[in-house]
């Protein structure tokens, strides 16, 4: 298995959301890691990519987005 992988990355405090490629978290005795197989979007999400007042306040950056998924 590659130890990198693709993510969305909010890299910048400013409008938009990146693909890069990132390193596969390390797991502990107690965490799964899955591979996802399908995504999608979230409220969330159109606020962190569009950087309005919420996200600005609410979003450490930098950080890989994305909590809407399902995979093995």
């Amino acid at each position: 298995m590659s130890n990198m992988m693709k993510a969305l990355v909010k890299a910048k405090a400013e409008p938009g959301i990146w693909m890069e490629e990132v390193p596969v978290p390390e797991i502990g005795p107690n965490d799964v890691l899955i591979k996802v197989r399908k995504t999608a979007i979230c409220g969330t999400d159109v606020h962190i990519y569009n950087w309005d007042q919420w996200a600005q306040k609410t979003v450490p950056v930098p950080m890989v987005t994305g909590h809407e998924f399902v995979g093995t």
